[in-house]
């Protein structure tokens, strides 16, 4: 129940932000704070296509590439499975470059499937990354603490 409420809040957080935002501003990144948490605590079999299902509905509630949201969410994930191995991620430092390992895995695995479906990239804005990762750092420490 608990997993399905902070769901709903995510959902409700990240619409109040993209109202809340001037436009072209990047919010905080709440599906990724979320899958990083859910998958925190379950094995890889249960982790895995949950971080990739819920890129998917990110996807489809933004009306976005579809698959491109579930792809940088899964590698995220793994991702952060495998820096978990490495790190004590469930303690200060350690969690932290954590979260930073999973966040550029996500910005890689966009990077990947842009490069597969031959799309053209946009100029990189790395205020807008900085910006991005720094706004959802909280979220991610908050949901960690829960």
């Amino acid at each position: 129940m608990r997993t399905f409420l902070l769901f709903l809040g995510i959902l409700f957080l990240s619409g109040l932000f993209a109202t809340l935002l001037p436009e072209g501003w990047m919010g905080p990144d709440l599906f990724l704070a979320y899958a990083l948490w859910y998958a925190a605590s379950r094995p890889y079999f249960l982790g895995l296509p949950a971080a990739f299902a819920l890129g998917l509905l990110q996807d489809l509630l933004g009306f976005g590439l579809l698959g491109l949201h579930g792809v940088g969410l899964l590698v995220a994930t793994y991702a952060h499975y495998g820096a978990g191995q490495r790190l004590v991620a469930g303690e200060g430092l350690g969690m932290g470059l954590a979260f930073l390992y999973a966040f550029l895995a996500k910005w890689a695995g966009y990077f990947l499937v842009a490069y597969w479906l031959r799309l053209e990239l946009p100029p990189l804005a790395w205020a807008t990354l900085l910006g991005e990762g720094l706004l959802t750092f909280p979220f991610y420490l908050l949901l960690r603490r829960l």
